[in-house]
């Protein structure tokens, strides 16, 4: 892709990890000192279709991913917090990146257990208010199976703060 002179690609942020992670709250401070950059959260795009939750799962990605294809033709950077645990739904993030002729970066957080039943515990979110262990561990085995997918990019969320993993991941980003 030939870009002009000093502009840089856009680029499609995968900020993955296991619900409690921080992604929404990374994804937020990573974007609060870019301009344009647009988070593009799939859990919030869901409760904007009307009907069953469960039945809106695809639709809503399938949205959001031609959200994202729109945004970076258009020259700006999106980051999608989100739980992606199967490798074809991995795929469909880095073929929207390549639709909108971006860079695909795929960050997965890592905290610690206890981190997580604390967060989850703790925050009330709605899409996390039924997560059960068996279902927590089919996600983590998710998880772990995708981060062996080349390029993957494994961050220790428990070691550093929102605004050092904002910065470090803002520097991802211009490349």
């Amino acid at each position: 892709m030939d870009e002009p002179r000093g502009r840089r690609p856009t680029t499609l942020l995968l900020l993955n990890g296991l619900p409690g992670a921080g992604k929404s709250t990374v994804a937020a401070a990573l974007a609060a000192g870019r301009p344009g950059t647009l988070v593009l959260d799939v859990d919030v795009v869901r409760t904007l279709i009307s009907g069953d939750p469960a039945g809106a799962a695809e639709p809503a990605r399938r949205l959001a991913l031609d959200m994202a294809r729109s945004h970076l033709r258009a020259g700006a950077d999106v980051v999608v917090p989100q739980l992606v645990a199967r490798p074809d739904q991995l795929a469909r993030f880095s073929r929207a990146a390549a639709d909108g002729g971006a860079r695909f970066v795929h960050v997965i957080l890592r905290v610690a257990a206890a981190t997580l039943a604390r967060r989850v515990g703790a925050d009330g979110v709605a899409h996390r208010a039924d997560l059960d262990d068996g279902t927590r561990e089919a996600y983590a085995a998710g998880l772990r199976e995708v981060a062996l997918v080349p390029g993957a990019i494994e961050v220790d969320a428990d070691a550093a703060g929102v605004p050092d993993l904002a910065g470090r991941l803002g520097r991802l980003l211009d490349g």
